[in-house]
């Protein structure tokens, strides 16, 4: 039986770097500033010049410094400020994540962020790979609605997570996508759809 054409996603720095992924190929793109820092939220010119050129889905990062994923009162704020301004400049979902300090998804800020987005997409980002209970996790965003997952399963490489992403897909059991991400390159892109049972890189 002949496989599915791969679906793949290239995480960009940049307008440019957008442009040239669109170019090169990539069913979406999710533009970030600050890769060297994993990524932060782009500058909405980045954005609305990778639009004029692009029309692949732009997903945006929405995350106000590097660090971990618990926020003050003001940097939540500022996030969901990003969020609405990003979408209002042609983004077509939203790259977030909000723990508590006990690591554990904080449902309530994710709701909060979830109301935003409204009707477009929602990525619950890596900070998924540090939750203590990855499980407990993928259903509480189940239950709250968001649309996907980026994860390297638990680990720093998605080929070092292999196992653990194809348990996720198999807890998700379709009920919410899991976008596994983090150090697949050319080389491995085959063996990462083979081992882990995805057609969404």
């Amino acid at each position: 039986m002949e496989k599915k054409a791969l679906f793949f996603e290239v995480c960009c720095g940049s307008a440019e770097d957008a442009i040239e992924a669109a170019k090169g190929g990539a069913c979406r793109v999710e533009l970030n500033s600050d890769l060297f820092h994993g990524g932060l939220t782009p500058t909405i010119g980045a954005l609305r010049v990778a639009r004029r050129h692009i029309d692949i889905p732009i997903m945006c990062m929405v995350r106000p410094r590097e660090g971990g994923f618990y926020y003050t009162d003001v940097e939540f704020e500022v996030m969901l400020s990003d969020a609405e301004a990003l979408l209002e400049n042609g983004a077509d979902g939203i790259v977030f994540g909000f723990l508590h300090e006990d690591g554990t998804v904080d449902a309530e800020r994710t709701r909060e962020m979830l109301k935003v987005i409204g009707d477009k997409q929602s990525v619950f980002h890596r900070a998924i790979d540090v939750v203590p209970d990855v499980f407990a996790a993928l259903d509480t965003l189940i239950d709250l609605g968001v649309t996907r997952v980026l994860t390297s399963g638990q680990m720093p490489t998605v080929p070092q997570g292999a196992q653990t992403i194809r348990s996720m897909i198999e807890h998700a059991a379709g009920r919410i996508e899991i976008l596994p991400g983090g150090g697949i390159e050319i080389h491995n892109a085959k063996w990462c759809r083979d081992n882990i049972g995805t057609d969404m890189l």
